[in-house]
């Protein structure tokens, strides 16, 4: 597959997740449990919500997602073949070096509530699998 491809399958990759964290984060149950915690001093404040959203997508969907498409451009090969599967082994792989050394890192090292990190390693763990389903069925 060729470099362009790839990048705008990344791309792609990055619209769907970003849909799906924002239905995960954004919904009201959750988004009253974070509100709940907005106040404990662990949170930064942005008043230019669009610069944060730009952010945020930009270092946490757009970059990683590009990579993740040529990763999994190159393991292809070596994966099992099925939709079914090269969506488990590949949300497997991203779940094991995207979420969890940031929810242990966070778990470890910070004041972050408990109930914030639960969220986070499901939402995160949802959200891998999300990628690696859209790159299984594209790719």
């Amino acid at each position: 597959m060729e470099i362009t491809s790839t990048i705008l399958i990344g791309v792609l990759v990055s619209i769907v997740s970003f849909i799906v964290a924002g239905a995960l984060y954004m919904n009201p149950i959750v988004a009253k449990i974070y509100e709940s915690f907005r106040k404990s001093g662990g949170f930064k404040s942005w008043t230019n919500k669009k610069e944060y959203m730009g952010k945020m997508y930009l270092f946490g969907m757009l970059i990683p997602s590009i990579l993740f498409a040529f990763v999994y451009t190159y393991i292809k090969p070596v994966l099992p073949g099925d939709l079914l599967m090269n969506t488990l082994v590949f949300g497997l792989i991203l779940v094991a070096v995207r979420i969890i050394p940031r929810w242990a890192d966070m778990f470890m090292q910070t004041t972050y509530p408990n109930k914030l990190l639960k969220i986070e390693l499901l939402n995160g763990t949802i959200i891998s699998f999300v990628m690696a389903f859209v790159l299984a069925l594209i790719v």
